[in-house]
């Protein structure tokens, strides 16, 4: 339920006017994921871009034991884990100790600015990465 809400939301914050919009059906078991420069992550956005004024819905994997480093966004992230566990951490190195854990069905809100990293660590997992852009990802040295 929270998924729909979710994906729903996006999409009516992703179009300018309802008047005249047509409403889309997105599956996400049957997007197309391409993967990224990081080993073992792959992702298709559901509704808008990273480089676009607005809200933006990114449908992402982590393969089992991959890592997305340490980095930051100007925007605040709310990522809702739809398969798996991951687990996410605060600062600027990968410390598993300092890890939490974000089960399927959790969400995890990381505010704007935060050095952040999130990893793989029990198995594969699919999040739903939800922001507003224009956006980058900064990489933490």
């Amino acid at each position: 339920m929270i998924l729909f809400r979710t994906i729903g939301l996006v999409a009516l914050l992703s179009v300018p006017s309802i008047a005249g919009a047509e409403v889309k059906k997105v599956t996400l078991s049957e997007m197309v994921l391409t993967p990224t420069s990081l080993a073992g992550v792959s992702s298709a956005f559901v509704a808008g871009r990273f480089g676009d004024p607005g809200a933006f819905a990114a449908h992402a994997t982590m393969q089992a034991g991959s890592v997305f480093p340490p980095h930051t966004h100007p925007d605040a992230r709310m990522s809702l884990v739809l398969e798996g566990t991951m687990y996410l951490g605060v600062g600027g190195t990968v410390d598993p100790a300092a890890e939490r854990r974000f089960k399927a069905g959790s969400v995890a809100m990381t505010p704007a600015g935060v050095r952040h990293w999130m990893a793989a660590r029990d198995g594969d997992v699919r999040v739903l990465e939800i922001g507003t852009g224009p956006t980058v990802t900064e990489w933490v040295e």
